[in-house]
């Protein structure tokens, strides 16, 4: 009888595991817990709640590989990461892609967490950074493409203008004065005004008070078009 009980309660064991959820699994949180719909979205679908157990041991790992200043910088990182682009996506394949493209980013564990190279010389990978009307303009990519939305939006409120950004996937500065002092951003953004979004490039100064912005679409999002596009409208100088 007692062999019998033990051989009863390995089965049953056996079934209640086949009864949880891959993303039970994989999460990096518990999904029985899923408050927001984007931990839902997740915890629906078991490949993306592996992408999401596989970016929280990147991110684990490309803190201890950071210095102590670093640590802080991609701690903020995370958080904007987290709500401005994994916490628009309304899909698993929107989610996906920014896991994949995220972990990326932290696997390559540096030690600084900083911008990329100043382009000085004309020269971007495959492009230039010369504008449309033959400048030559310093251009850097900056690391978080969500760091200013926040600055975006108030430069929308302030010309009472409607919608919010809500997400960036590319961000650029175009830096100018003595040592770079002003610093004039572009960037291809999501703008939200009520249930609508519309893809849109955005640019700011606010040393200047330049701003602009006009619809984009996928097809826009090159870096000489953001480029072009922050030079004429925003640059200060």
């Amino acid at each position: 009888m007692k062999i019998q009980s033990t051989r009863t309660m390995k089965l049953l064991f056996a079934l209640g595991l086949v009864g949880l959820s891959p993303c039970a699994l994989a999460a990096s949180f518990d999904c029985n817990k899923a408050a927001s719909a984007t931990e839902k979205l997740i915890c629906s679908d078991a490949e993306t709640s592996a992408l999401d157990g596989k970016l929280q041991q990147a991110y684990k790992a490309a803190l201890a590989a950071t210095d102590a200043y670093g640590q802080k910088a991609l701690a903020k990182e995370q958080r904007n990461w987290i709500k401005d682009t994994r916490g628009i996506c309304q899909d698993t394949a929107c989610l996906q892609q920014a896991y994949t493209a995220r972990i990326a980013v932290l696997a390559r564990n540096e030690k600084n967490i900083v911008d990329g190279e100043v382009y000085s010389d004309c020269k971007l990978p495959g492009e230039s950074n010369q504008t449309a009307s033959g400048e030559c303009v310093n251009v850097v990519p900056i690391r978080d493409p969500n760091y200013r939305v926040d600055s975006f939006n108030q430069s929308l409120e302030q010309r009472k203008q409607s919608g919010r950004v809500i997400g960036c996937s590319r961000l650029i500065d175009l830096p100018v004065g003595v040592a770079g002092s002003n610093h004039s951003f572009g960037g291809f953004c999501v703008l939200q005004e009520g249930a609508q979004r519309k893809n849109v490039t955005i640019c700011n100064d606010e040393m200047f008070g330049h701003f602009q912005i006009q619809p984009s679409t996928p097809q826009d999002a090159s870096d000489q078009r953001l480029i072009d596009f922050t030079y004429a409208q925003c640059y200060g100088g």
